[in-house]
């Protein structure tokens, strides 16, 4: 994690020292996406393409990531867009299976995302024991599936607590090739702690200029404390002060 302390670090520092912007109308989860696209461009795609590959290579592993879960420190730090783009990233490549599930009770947005139904999903398979095929839904991308919340539970950790999630994983991973979860942010909510065990891997999101270094060391400590496997961190929004021209002469990467 040196290269992300350091960027946080920096990133940290520079806030500081300039005044703080006048707050923004909040945006969509599509247009947080169609942003994404639209800044990174290529440079952008390649990185979750280098994700994906990363991802899929089974050099050095026990055994195969199936099951990530995305995870941010706190709320607006753009874990449901990298959830997102990283499954739409696996689905493109090789035709793998790729089921992306909303496992953020408090906050849910996968349904608006990929402009589907909310009208039953995780929490009616897991409490109630209805078929989980009754509720996967076909996005507009071919492969990519998505499973929504359900109905939101009052006691979102208990749904995660529960015995028939292991179950649940073992019958979806004959299924698909990689199920990712969009998850609640770790330092404001305990949901994600109570599946962090149960999946093969957590990818951090953190946000230059907005994470602070203590969150996220803390975020780290707490999700391997609970039992689960960091995989690694990316660092969303990072600022390049080079020109693109000159980035791509050099072949300067994020």
């Amino acid at each position: 994690m040196s290269r992300t302390y350091q960027a946080l670090r920096k990133a940290e520092v520079d806030r500081r020292q300039r005044f703080s912007p006048s707050p923004a109308e909040p945006a969509s989860d599509e247009q947080r996406i169609d942003r994404v696209r639209s800044t990174n461009g290529m440079d952008g795609q390649v990185e979750y393409q280098k994700l994906r590959v990363w991802l899929t290579n089974p050099a050095g592993r026990e055994q195969p990531l199936q099951t990530v879960m995305i995870v941010s420190c706190r709320a607006g730090t753009g874990s449901t867009t990298t959830a997102t783009l990283l499954a739409r990233t696996l689905a493109e490549g090789k035709n793998f299976r790729v089921l992306i599930i909303d496992g953020n009770f408090r906050t849910s947005s996968l349904n608006r995302a990929f402009k589907v139904k909310n009208s039953g999903g995780f929490t009616e398979i897991v409490l109630a024991g209805v078929p989980f095929e009754a509720h996967i839904q076909p996005t507009d991308r071919q492969n990519l599936f998505v499973m929504t919340t359900g109905q939101i539970s009052l006691l979102p950790a208990e749904v995660f607590e529960a015995k028939a999630i292991e179950l649940l994983l073992a019958e979806l991973k004959q299924k698909f090739d990689f199920i990712i979860f969009d998850a609640a942010p770790v330092i404001e909510f305990p949901d994600s702690y109570a599946l962090a065990p149960k999946v093969d891997g957590i990818i951090l999101v953190v946000e230059a200029e907005k994470t602070s270094i203590e969150d996220a060391q803390k975020a780290k400590r707490n999700i391997e404390l609970a039992g689960g496997q960091l995989l690694g961190v990316v660092l969303n929004r990072q600022q390049n002060y080079i020109p693109t021209l000159l980035r791509k002469f050099f072949h300067v990467s994020n």
